[in-house]
């Protein structure tokens, strides 16, 4: 096995939580047919709301027989859904170096959302667009969303990045310029 980690994003929506909240993980190994599969991890965690009125990130941990899940929980109080989405407006993305596009909000800026990680292969649709592995996540109305692009060598490590924040709104469109590399340069919009 090249990775013995398994690495799950979603939900791609936020979810609103009705106290107490369940989150059911259910993994299983894909056999032949659907007789064959095995289950690899069947968990249940549970979320109750803290009451409190700032921003927080929490980890779950649970360990069994055959795997160990951890379930990463952002609680972002009176929030407004943001939607990303990347334009390449210049130049290629830099031979020999992966990229990795995420977002946090500026209060929980430990935790960062991966947007998109790749490797040297940067994943465009004829438009321009990057494809994102997700683009929605979740700000607080009066707060920020900090969006970042890094890239980094292949052969020495040397790494490059930038980042913009964008207040939230309650509706319209903010566009900010990120470079990394003197060879690529993106547009990233934000849609709230």
């Amino acid at each position: 096995m090249q990775n013995p980690c398994l690495r799950l994003t979603g939900p791609t929506r936020a979810v609103v939580v009705v106290d107490p909240a369940s989150f059911d993980v259910n993994l299983r190994v894909k056999g032949r047919t659907e007789s064959e599969d095995r289950e690899l991890s069947n968990l249940v965690f549970y979320y109750h709301d803290s009451g409190s009125s700032e921003s927080y990130a929490i980890k779950r941990v649970s360990t069994s027989k055959l795997s160990t899940v951890a379930l990463m929980l952002g609680d972002i109080v009176n929030s407004v859904e943001a939607t990303i989405s990347v334009r390449v407006v210049g130049g290629e993305w830099p031979e020999g170096f992966q990229g990795l596009i995420s977002a946090n909000t500026a209060s929980i800026d430990a935790k960062k959302i991966e947007l998109l990680a790749f490797g040297d292969k940067l994943p465009l649709a004829a438009d321009g667009i990057i494809q994102l592995s997700r683009n929605v996540v979740s700000v607080e109305a009066n707060g920020e969303l900090i969006v970042s692009v890094m890239a980094s060598s292949l052969e020495d490590q040397t790494v490059e990045r930038d980042s913009e924040a964008f207040r939230a709104k309650k509706t319209s469109r903010s566009m900010r310029m990120l470079e990394v590399h003197r060879s690529y340069a993106g547009t990233f919009s934000l849609s709230q």
